[in-house]
This record gives structure tokens, sequence and C-alpha cells, in this order.
């Protein structure tokens, strides 16, 4: 075992090497971190980097049991009950997203965007299909609402405003449906993330293909912001006209939602979801 001096310098440089890091990711450019992670060993890198932070979380663990220790009580998998929130989601109707504004409603909890135009030739094979471009979730207004009326009108509130965001670009609103439902307080998180997973929408961040759509604003005067993905795509955000630098060309988008699809073919129909979801 170490003496405790050497595991102090060891602590300290490890420290401050993670922030170096940090600091030097933070600063690169997100196609060029997406270009060079694509020429390296992704299995391997992937390999280190969790041996990697398995070692820092188990050194948190020490330092803080409170604050970083494992739960001592929990409901099971949160998996397999977002599934049936998620098989519950899909049976209902998309409804057209410009009916939106006349049918005010109460609720938090998850929703979807579909598209079903034309205008767009990248969104093609996704056009009238099961498979949403975005998924989204909002928190209630109380973190405890035991109640729809309690939760407060966010489903709506925020479908609205993606609704508006549309209305602002190039895209025609008649060509978007949605879907919404009002989850379980405190359950939202998880079947959203199930649904991303399920349906990889081309319009989450987290999926790794585009991003923007979901974004609430921005101001170029306070960030040194580029242009979003979506912005570039469909212009017509007022916070998005005084930012002058893309994150990705039009073309590089296309390709990647192109690859997208040839990676992960859209879910065409009902029987095809619930198949997908081991229900038929």
């Amino acid at each position: 075992m170490p003496k405790p001096p050497i595991a102090l310098t060891a602590l300290k440089r490890a420290s401050e090497t993670a922030v170096t890091f940090r600091h030097e990711l933070a600063a690169l450019d997100e196609e060029l971190l997406r270009a060079t992670i694509n020429t390296l060993d992704s299995e391997a890198l992937l390999r280190r980097g969790g041996e990697s932070l398995a070692e820092l979380e188990r050194v948190l663990r020490l330092m803080s049991p409170q604050r970083y220790g494992s739960l001592g009580i929990t409901l099971g998998r949160t998996d397999g009950i977002a599934k049936f929130f998620a098989f519950s989601f899909v049976t209902t109707e998309q409804l057209p997203l410009v009916d939106l504004a006349a049918h005010p409603f109460w609720g938090s909890g998850v929703y979807a965007i579909y598209y079903r135009g034309e205008k767009e030739p990248a969104y093609a094979p996704l056009s009238g299909t099961e498979t949403p471009i975005y998924v989204g979730k909002v928190d209630p207004v109380d973190a405890f609402a035991e109640s729809i009326e309690a939760q407060g009108k966010k489903l709506f509130q925020r479908l609205r405003e993606h609704a508006r965001n549309i209305a602002k670009t190039d895209l025609d609103p008649a060509d978007f449906n949605y879907r919404a439902a009002t989850i379980q307080s405190g359950m939202q998180a998880a079947v959203e993330e199930f649904m991303i997973g399920l349906f990889r929408p081309i319009w989450n961040k987290g999926v790794g293909v585009c991003h923007g759509l979901g974004k609430h604003g921005d101001s170029p005067r306070t960030r040194s912001n580029k242009r979003s993905p979506w912005d570039t795509m469909h212009p017509g955000r007022k916070w998005a006209k005084g930012t002058k630098r893309n994150q990705a060309e039009r073309h590089v988008i296309v390709d990647r939602i192109k690859n997208h699809f040839v990676n992960y073919p859209v879910i065409g129909d009902k029987a095809a979801l619930f198949k997908r979801l081991s229900l038929g």
C-alpha cells in the first residue's frame, strides 16, 4: 500500500490531468472532435475510457459516500416501466401540430414530433411513418404533482413553442404531427430516454446526428456560438440570424441524416413498432 504522501501526490496529479483534459475537450470544435474520433480505435478508446471512469468513481465514493455512493433502496429497473409507458404513448393518435393552439391541455410528460411532408427530401424516409424526428420531455411545475392540473400546462406550452419555431422556417407547419402523453411525475425522464433509444430521432442531440430543434434560444452577443444544424437546415429563428458561422454545412447535415437511416432504418408502421416493442 502506498504511503499517504505518495497517494496524495497521485490524487493531485490525476485531478490536475482531469481538469486539463476537460478544458481541452471543451475547447474543441464539435466537427473536429467527431472527425478525430472516427479515426481512432473506438473499441480501445471506449474500454480505456470506461476503466478510467470506474477508477474515478471509486475515488469519489471513498471521498464522499453520501454524495457518490450507490442507492440503498431502488424500485428496480426503470426501463421495463418506461416500456409500458411508451406502449401506451404510441397507441395514441398522431395529431396535427397546427391544430394545437385550438386545443390547450394540462399535464407534463413526453411528446414526439413527426414529419409527414414532401418539401424536405432529407426527411423522405421517415415521412408519414411511426418514427418521429424529435422526442422530448417536460417536467411538471411541481416535481411531486399528483394530478395533471398540478403539473401545469407544460406539455402544451412546449409543443406550442415548437410549432411557433417551425412556422418561422421554410417548412410547412401543416406537415407536422405530434403525440403527447401526460406521465406520472418523476417518470418523464425515463420514458424519454427509452423512446429516444427506441426511435433514435435524427434531431435529438443525444443520438449524435443533428441537434438544435429543441433549442430554446440563444444570443450571439453573450456567447460566440456557431449556428446549430437545425438553424442551418431551416433558418428563420431570430436568435440564429446574428450568428455568422455554421457548426456544419447543409450538405454535411444531409449526409449524416442519410447515413443514419442506413444504419437505423425507420419504423414504418404500427405493426413494425409493436414488433420492436415485442408486443405483437
